[in-house]
């Protein structure tokens, strides 16, 4: 069991701590700054890869990925935060000894050997639905920041967002297309007042934190040179990228957005090209 010594600050300084926190892997990492992504569990090739991304860029500037473990979003977040070599830290509505969902529990073993599993419940404790708002909440807690990444009206990821707002934290929102009903929820926090974003650049500046690239630099990282070196002239289909270039589509997927947002590429209803 996890003692008040091993809080971050962000959690003790929550309204109602939670009484006890039973941890299973690296308890250090819960006293390291922490950023919340969250989302559907129903995400699409395009949230995943969002999350994923955003993951990554948010553990290569120090920070911790805090995320509740589910399908969707949630896994890719924890994805992102690993593979980058970074932190990362899943939020369980059960007792820490269970993987839910259980598909995830490969997931969960590579996570306590970089981060660790969290819960406000003891061991034996099973999951109801009551305990998945209280989770949501606790993810809020133990967050200097919420990013939710593709949330229908209704997501789980909402209760999390709203909690940050009571906190008084940061909510930032990726947007989507306006006709997915994936991001009604999402689309509903921008109207509302959460701050949009498009790029994890943003979401660090916004928090005072130094970007893993100083401002202005523009050399590419090696995946992206690896998409960069099989784009041609006429506009290529993801799943062709991802074939020639010998990377996971999620990764392409990921790279492709910020690369378009960066101006790196030019996407049009057939796929991608090179920057003219």
């Amino acid at each position: 069991m996890a003692t008040e010594d091993d809080f971050g600050q962000d959690l003790l300084e929550a309204p109602v701590p939670p009484p006890a926190l039973f941890a299973w892997g690296q308890k250090e990492t819960l006293k390291r700054p922490m950023v919340a992504i969250v989302g559907t569990r129903g995400a699409s090739t395009y949230g995943k890869a969002v999350a994923q991304k955003f993951a990554q860029v948010m553990v290569q500037s120090g920070l911790t990925v805090v995320s509740g473990g589910a399908l969707g979003i949630d896994e890719h977040a924890h994805l992102g935060a690993l593979e980058a070599g970074g932190k990362t830290v899943v939020v369980l509505a059960n007792g820490v000894e269970k993987a839910q969902p259980p598909k995830n529990k490969p997931l969960f073993d590579r996570v306590r050997t970089a981060g660790c599993l969290v819960s406000p419940y003891a061991v034996g404790t099973p999951a109801t639905p009551d305990k998945f708002q209280q989770r949501n909440e606790l993810i809020a807690s133990m967050a200097q920041a919420v990013i939710v990444v593709e949330a229908p009206a209704g997501s789980g990821a909402l209760m999390a967002a709203g909690a940050a707002a009571n906190l008084g934290r940061e909510v930032f929102v990726v947007p989507g297309p306006v006709n997915s009903v994936n991001f009604n929820g999402s689309h509903n926090l921008i109207r509302d007042g959460a701050t949009l974003v498009f790029h994890p650049g943003q979401v660090l500046e916004a928090l005072d934190i130094e970007a893993l690239l100083e401002e202005g630099q523009s050399e590419l990282t090696g995946v992206q040179l690896a998409i960069n070196g099989v784009l041609e002239a006429e506009p290529m289909p993801v799943e062709v990228i991802a074939t020639r270039s010998g990377l996971e589509i999620g990764v392409v997927m990921g790279e492709l957005t910020l690369m378009e947002l960066e101006g790196l590429v030019v996407r049009n209803e057939l796929g991608y090209t090179r920057k003219p």
